[in-house]
């Protein structure tokens, strides 16, 4: 097994900075804690924890840093090509999130009519939050099945992110390649 040593990302409550969306998903309620200053009760070192990938692979240490002004942390999304690499639902459905608005100002940046390719390996440029929110909806839909509150020939989710301030409003669509 190849793995990187030392290979270091910038993420917070809404940034993944590459991170693979299930790895980044694992971690995003303690990245949030850490993110606004919190701490989590059973670590010995208040800004530092570790955890594992979910298919325990990779071995990440997470750790809060100091910033000297208080600014967004967006990073370019990187993308990582995986069909064909033994996932069957990647390779037969394709994975979109459209932001359809905002009622107010997404503090990420989202505007109505942006389209932005998801699967549960690649963020694709959305917020870290709406991400984990798609999350566990993504893989049931990936999967070919369709949620019981959906009707049964489409598979599209509609949602609101959990800002429920500003509401972005997007939905979840998912369709054969």
């Amino acid at each position: 097994m190849d793995i990187q040593k030392e290979k270091k990302y910038k993420v917070s409550n809404c940034n993944n900075d590459g991170l693979c969306g299930a790895l980044y998903t694992s971690l995003h309620n303690s990245i949030v804690t850490l993110h606004y200053w919190g701490s989590l009760p059973w670590l010995k070192e208040p800004d530092t924890y570790r955890s594992m990938c979910p298919e325990m692979k990779v071995q990440v240490e997470v750790r809060r840093m100091e910033q000297e002004q208080r600014t967004l942390l967006k990073t370019q999304a990187q993308t990582r090509k995986m069909m064909g690499k033994g996932f069957p639902a990647i390779d037969k459905y394709r994975a979109f999130i459209e932001i359809l608005g905002v009622d107010k100002v997404c503090a990420w940046g989202h505007k109505e009519g942006q389209r932005f390719e998801i699967d549960p390996f690649n963020v694709g440029g959305v917020c870290g939050f709406l991400y984990n929110k798609v999350y566990p909806y993504l893989n049931v839909l990936l999967s070919g099945v369709t949620l019981p509150w959906m009707s049964e020939d489409e598979h599209i989710m509609y949602q609101v992110c959990p800002d429920s301030y500003n509401q972005t409003s997007y939905r979840l669509v998912v369709e054969e390649r």
